[in-house]
């Protein structure tokens, strides 16, 4: 009791030490905003992708950069893609367009030439010990001072949807929610986060149909705690999902569909769900510095997030792509703040800080069915979990957009390249 106290406790300090930073960093970004001057030869900071991290990373650096430098944010998708809500959506109708948020009102309150928005997708790097080039797609070349990846990860729908317009996005939604609707056995492959969450609304949604949540550990979420593991293997035990521990899809019969275990465990599927299998993005690092790639095809950075590839001393990694200990949201976003104030430092001339994974980074909210959701706390000596309802299908979706300066659902348009 006295250590859950304790953890709740730190968790309190850590909610309080954060508004205290972002305070800091509106009054800065206030100052900057006096002081900087747009330069039509501004050097320029390179950002290839614009989710959690590199959206984040783009925001501190524009109310950040001295002048003479300018950001450019590279991104293929059309809108932001609320990664958390993926696997409701593909479940519940009527709400895909929530999990889509537009671009570009994030950054309105950078100075006038702190930024570009670009959207196309990097096909080729041109990397020097100083300085360099991405070419897009269009054949367009952007010559960067210093250079950003935070490209994400790959992976199927639920995890992701691997379209790039708000209308294709949303079609793979439907287009899941519809196979549901007609399945009378489900099989999701994989107990992490995504295949609990889908498996537990899937059975919610459609009482009469048959889930099998089928992982290859001997736990659900393995990469979590045992008090986490063992509430979700018991909520949805409640709701009738069938789980199989340890074991791993092995075929599929091409004549019924269905599914085979490496046991030889055979069952019946007319709807196969893939939560496992996600790719960091790393391939147009790989072209340059092969070095810098694990075998798990992560980037390899250094405690300073650059790479680690002492020739490129001007290039960094952030999120899901690199080989942090931590890969959710929440950690992508203080990667992305922390990389955004190296930069400034290496610009300055400064020595750079080493970023280290907080515990409160690992902090994880699982739905378990359409009522209930869990936030999970873990300090590496203590876990805790928080069981409440929820009555919201959409569940964060209105907060995320309010984050983004956008209200909650207004899309007036898709964003395309622009710059303030």
């Amino acid at each position: 009791m006295i250590s859950q106290i304790f953890l709740i406790a730190k968790t309190i300090c850590v909610a309080f030490s954060t508004s205290f930073s972002r305070l800091n960093l509106f009054l800065s970004a206030l100052r900057h905003r006096l002081t900087y001057r747009a330069d039509p030869d501004a050097q320029n900071i390179v950002i290839i992708g614009a989710s959690f991290a590199g959206y984040q990373a783009a925001r501190d650096l524009a109310n950040a950069v001295p002048t003479g430098y300018r950001v450019v944010i590279i991104e293929k998708n059309s809108h932001f893609q609320f990664t958390w809500v993926f696997p409701r959506f593909c479940v519940v109708s009527g709400h895909e367009h929530k999990a889509l948020i537009p671009y570009g009102p994030y950054l309105t309150g950078a100075p006038k030439g702190s930024y570009e928005w670009v959207r196309g997708r990097v096909c080729k790097i041109e990397a020097q010990e100083k300085g360099g080039s991405i070419e897009l797609a269009s054949g367009e070349k952007i010559k960067y001072a210093y250079l950003i990846f935070a490209t994400g990860a790959e992976a199927g729908a639920p995890s992701r949807l691997g379209k790039e317009s708000k209308e294709d996005a949303i079609q793979v939604f439907r287009n899941q929610q519809e196979r549901l609707k007609a399945a009378k056995d489900v099989v999701v492959i994989g107990g992490g986060a995504a295949g609990v969450e889908i498996a537990g609304d899937a059975k919610a949604t459609f009482p009469e149909t048959n889930v099998t949540l089928v992982h290859s550990r001997p736990v659900l979420l393995n990469t979590f705690g045992p008090k986490l593991q063992k509430l979700a293997a018991t909520e949805l035990g409640k709701l009738g999902v069938n789980i199989l521990l340890e074991e791993r899809l092995q075929e599929i019969d091409d004549a019924t569909g269905d599914v085979v275990l490496k046991s030889g465990k055979k069952i019946t599927c007319d709807c196969l769900i893939k939560c496992v299998g996600q790719k960091p993005s790393s391939n147009l690092l790989t072209e340059i510095s092969p070095s810098s790639i694990s075998p798990s095809g992560h980037i390899k950075v250094l405690p300073t997030l650059q790479i680690a590839d002492p020739t490129y001393r001007n290039i960094f990694a952030i999120g899901d792509v690199t080989d942090a200990p931590i890969k959710n949201g929440r950690s992508a976003v203080e990667q992305g703040q922390f990389v955004s104030k190296n930069i400034v430092r290496a610009i300055k001339g400064q020595k750079l800080q080493d970023y280290h994974a907080q515990w409160w980074e690992g902090l994880t909210e699982v739905t378990l069915g359409l009522k209930k959701k869990v936030a999970y706390l873990n300090d590496g000596s203590t876990e805790m979990t928080f069981s409440t309802s929820t009555k919201d299908p959409a569940l964060r979706s209105a907060q995320c957009w309010r984050l983004f300066g956008v209200k909650p659902y207004d899309d007036p348009s898709d964003t395309g390249a622009n710059e303030n």
